[in-house]
């Protein structure tokens, strides 16, 4: 079974570790999706902690976990098919810091049949 994550793109003007702290105690985890689907290459979202829990589970979640990305943004919803790529987790407190998720890129062998080029 596939997981389902909603997150916000977060502003830009935003990244630093002030920022950072304040949603964090918000009570969101700051995450990046990146790769080559993504706009940009990279996407800096925010993700709503409690959720992140129940979708990744109350242990350290894995690296390699396949993780659907339903991102809210201004001008509509983005999916992504992602894996989880590295986990930050607070030493201490054992809660999470920061998530990166990775967009594999589809090559035609693995497209499906319905997306192949037309002969």
């Amino acid at each position: 079974m596939e997981q389902v994550l909603t997150a916000w793109v977060w502003s830009c003007h935003e990244i630093g570790t002030s920022p950072s702290r304040r949603l964090r105690r918000q009570g969101f985890i700051p995450a990046v999706v990146y790769g080559k689907a993504v706009p940009n290459g990279n996407l800096p979202i925010k993700l709503s902690a409690k959720e992140a829990l129940k979708v990744l589970g109350q242990t350290i979640p894995e690296a390699g976990k396949p993780v659907r990305l339903r991102v809210q943004t201004e001008d509509g919803v983005l999916e992504f098919d992602t894996v989880l790529q590295e986990v930050q987790r607070d030493p201490m407190r054992l809660t999470l810091r920061h998530l990166d998720f990775f967009v594999p890129a589809v090559t035609e062998a693995q497209a499906p049949a319905d997306l192949a080029p037309a002969a």
